[in-house]
C-alpha cells in the first residue's frame, strides 16, 4: 500500500459550511506558549535548541575568576605598558645599530640605558653622571599606566585587589629596573659605563609609577577609599584643587615660555654656529632631544613664575635677576633670556591667576585652603625632583626643590585663605541677616499673635456679651412666654385656689362643725353646769345672748383664721411670682388679695350661719 492508495493520505471532505465560495469564520487555536527556562521542551527539536543556546551562553559569559586568576589579569594590566616600553627600545636600538652598522653587542646596553632613561633613572656613560634626563618619554609611560590601571579599577574592584595591583605596578617596573641596572653592571667591564646608585633609580622609578596608579585610580575611587577608612572627604577635594592650581599654572608657565621663545629666537643662529659643521640628521636629533625637554622647561618655567630660581651650574635664572653661562647648544636652551628686566616681575600675576581660577566657583574653608596647600607643596616638590639632576660637568641643573614647592604652597594659600575668608565674611553677614531677619519675623509674629491674641479677646468678649444679651433676651423671652403662660394658669391658679379654698372652705366648715359640736358639747356641760349653778341665766336666756356673742366671736375668729389662712396662701402663691417677675406680680397679687378677700368673706358669712345653725340645733338639744 502507498501513499496514494493509503486512506491516511486522502483528503477529507470539507463540510458543507466550507464549500467553494463560502467563508465560515472560525476561532483560531491559540498558539502554544514558548518553553521558558522552567517548562520542559515538548520536542527533541526544543531540547537541542535550548542546549545549544546554553552552550553559547557559557561560552560568551567569562568564567568566575579565581584568585590565580585575578592576579594573572591585574599583573597583565601592569606589566603591559612596560613590556611595550621594552619592545619599543629593542626595536629602536636594533633599527639604530643596523643602520650605522655598530656591533649588536650593544644592543643590551643601548636597551638597559634607555629603560633607565624613560623611567627618568640616572645614568653614566663615559665619565658623565647624567641625571638631568628629558621628561617626556616617563610622561608618555606614566599616561600609559594610568590609563591600563584606569581600565582594571573602573568597574568593580576590591581593596585586596588595589593592593595587588599595586604591587604589580611599581613591581614590575622595579625588577626591570634591577635588571638594567645589573646589565649594565655587566657591560661595564667591556664599554665605557658604570651603573649609578641603584637607590636613586628606584627612587624615581617608584615615584613615577605610584604617580601613574594614583592617576588612574581616579577621583571616585579615592572618595571611596578616603570613606571607607575615615579619612576626611576635604582631603580629596583639596587634592583636586592643588592638581587645578597646578595645571592652570603649568598653561600659564608654557604661555610665558613660548613669549620668551619667541622674543629670543634670533639666539637659534648664534647656537647653532657652535656647530660648524652639521648635518641635517644632526639638527633633526637636536630639535627631538629639545621636545623631549618640554616637560622639564614648562615646569622649571613654572618654578621661575612662582619666585624660584632655575640653576644649571654657576648660571641662575629668576624674574629678579639672571645669570648665565655657556649652556649646552640645543634649541631650547636657546629660549633662556640673558638677562631679567626689571617689568618681569608681572609675571607673578601668573600664579595668582591660576589660584584664583583654581578655586573659581568653589567655596572653599579654611581647612581646605590648608590641605590644597600641602597638597601643592607636596606636588610640586616631586615634580622638581623628576625634572632635576645632574648634567655633565655643569652640576646641578633644575628649579630649587624646596623653595619651589614653599613659594607655589604660598600663593595658594594666600589666595585661598583670602577667598576663604571672604567667604565666610559673606556667611557671617549673610547669618546676620538671617538672624536679624529672624528675629524680625518673630517680632512680627509675636505682634500678630498679640495681635490675634486682643482681637480673639475682644472677639470673646463681644461674644460673652452677645451671650449674655441672648441670655438676658432669652431670660425676658422666658419671661414672656412665662407672663403668657402665666394669665391661663394664674387663672386656673385661681380657680384652683378657689377651688381649694372651697374645699378649705368646706373642710373648715366640717372643722368648724366638729368645733362647733365639740363647743356645743362643752357649752352644754357648760350650761349644765352653769344651770347648775346659775339658773336664772337659762331660764332668763341670756345665754342666748352669750351664745349669740360667743358664736359670734367664734365665726368671727373662724372667719379670721380662714382670712388668715387664705392670706397666707396668697402671701405663698404672691412669694415665686414676686421673684419671678413683681412688677407684674404685684397687679396679679393685689386682684388675688381681693378675690381671696371675697371669698373669705363669702366663707366666713357662710362658716357663721353654719354656726347659727349649730348654735340652734344645739339649743333645740
Amino acid at each position: 500500500m502507498n501513499k496514494n492508495t493509503s486512506p491516511q493520505s486522502r483528503s477529507t471532505p470539507r463540510p458543507r459550511s466550507q464549500a467553494r465560495g463560502r467563508t465560515v469564520q472560525t476561532e483560531r487555536a491559540p498558539r502554544a506558549p514558548h518553553a521558558t527556562a522552567t517548562q520542559k521542551p515538548h520536542n527533541s527539536a526544543e531540547r537541542v535548541a535550548r542546549k545549544a543556546g546554553s552552550k553559547a551562553k557559557a561560552r560568551r559569559t567569562p568564567a568566575p575568576l579565581t584568585k590565580a586568576g585575578r592576579i594573572r589579569q591585574l599583573f597583565m594590566s601592569a606589566a603591559l605598558p612596560n613590556i611595550i616600553v621594552v619592545l619599543i627600545i629593542v626595536a629602536l636600538a636594533f633599527g639604530t645599530l643596523l643602520l650605522f652598522g655598530s656591533p649588536l653587542a650593544w644592543l643590551p646596553t643601548i636597551v638597559a640605558e634607555a629603560w633607565m632613561v624613560f623611567n627618568l633613572a640616572p645614568v653614566s656613560a663615559a665619565g658623565v653622571d647624567l641625571s638631568f634626563l628629558p621628561a617626556l618619554p616617563a610622561l608618555i609611560l606614566a599616561t600609559v599606566v594610568a590609563v591600563r590601571v584606569r581600565a582594571a579599577v573602573k568597574h568593580k574592584v576590591s581593596v585586596k585587589d588595589l593592593a595587588i595591583l599595586v604591587a604589580c605596578v611599581v613591581g614590575v617596573p622595579v625588577v626591570l629596573t634591577c635588571i638594567a641596572w645589573v646589565m649594565l653592571w655587566d657591560a661595564g667591564k667591556v664599554f665605557d659605563v658604570s651603573p649609578l646608585n641603584l637607590a636613586a633609580a628606584l627612587a624615581r622609578v617608584i615615584v613615577v609609577h605610584l604617580a601613574a596608579m594614583a592617576a588612574g585610580m581616579g577621583t571616585r575611587l579615592w572618595r571611596a577609599l578616603a570613606k571607607r577608612y575615615g579619612a576626611p572627604p576635604l582631603l580629596v577635594d583639596a587634592a583636586l584643587i592643588a592638581l587645578r592650581y597646578l595645571a592652570y599654572l603649568a598653561i600659564g608657565a608654557t604661555v610665558v615660555f613660548v613669549l620668551v621663545f619667541i622674543v629670543n629666537f634670533s639666539r637659534q643662529g648664534e647656537m647653532m654656529d657652535e656647530y660648524p659643521s652639521i648635518s641635517g640628521l644632526g639638527v633633526f636629533t637636536l630639535i627631538l632631544l629639545s621636545l623631549l625637554y618640554i616637560p622639564n622647561a614648562i615646569v622649571s618655567t613654572g618654578a621661575v613664575l612662582v619666585g624660584s630660581e632655575f640653576s644649571a651650574g654657576e648660571a641662575q635664572v629668576s624674574l629678579f635677576s639672571t645669570h648665565l653661562v655657556p649652556l649646552p647648544p640645543l634649541p631650547i636652551t636657546g629660549g633662556i633670556p640673558a638677562s631679567s628686566p626689571g617689568w618681569a616681575v608681572v609675571f607673578m600675576v601668573v600664579p595668582l591667576i591660576a589660584a584664583t581660577m583654581s578655586l573659581y566657583k568653589k567655596r572653599p574653608s579654611f581647612q581646605k585652603v590648608l590641605a590644597a596647600t600641602v597638597a601643592t607643596a607636596v606636588i610640586m616638590f616631586f615634580a622638581c625632583y623628576l625634572v632635576s639632576g645632574t648634567l655633565g660637568y655643569y652640576g646641578h641643573t633644575g628649579p630649587h626643590l624646596w623653595t619651589a614647592a614653599g613659594l607655589a604652597a604660598l600663593w595658594i594659600a594666600v589666595v585661598g585663605l583670602a577667598v576663604a575668608a571672604a567667604f565666610a565674611l559673606m556667611n557671617w553677614r549673610d547669618t546676620r541677616a538671617a538672624e536679624a531677619e529672624s528675629s524680625a519675623a518673630e517680632a512680627s509674629e509675636e505682634d500678630s499673635e498679640d495681635a490675634a491674641e486682643s482681637a480673639e479677646d475682644t472677639a470673646s468678649e463681644g461674644t460673652a456679651d452677645a451671650e449674655q444679651s441672648d441670655a438676658d433676651k432669652a431670660e425676658t423671652d422666658e419671661a414672656d412666654g412665662d407672663d403668657a403662660d402665666a394669665d391661663p394658669n394664674e387663672i386656673e391658679t385661681d380657680e384652683d385656689e378657689d377651688n381649694s379654698e372651697s374645699g378649705d372652705g368646706e373642710g373648715s366648715e366640717s372643722a368648724a362643725n366638729d368645733a362647733d359640736d365639740a363647743a356645743d358639747d362643752e357649752d352644754a356641760a357648760a350650761e349644765s353646769t352653769a344651770t347648775a349653778d346659775n339658773a336664772d341665766e337659762v331660764i332668763e336666756g341670756e345665754v342666748v345672748e352669750d351664745s349669740d356673742d360667743g358664736d359670734d366671736a367664734e365665726s368671727t375668729a373662724g372667719d379670721g383664721e380662714d382670712e388668715g389662712a387664705s392670706a397666707s396662701g396668697e402671701r405663698e402663691a404672691a412669694a415665686p411670682a414676686e421673684d419671678a417677675d413683681p412688677e407684674i406680680l404685684e397687679g396679679e397679687l393685689v386682684e388675688e388679695s381681693e378675690e381671696s378677700d371675697t371669698g373669705a368673706a363669702e366663707g366666713g358669712e357662710a362658716a357663721q350661719s353654719e354656726a347659727a345653725d349649730s348654735t340652734e340645733s344645739g339649743r333645740r338639744d
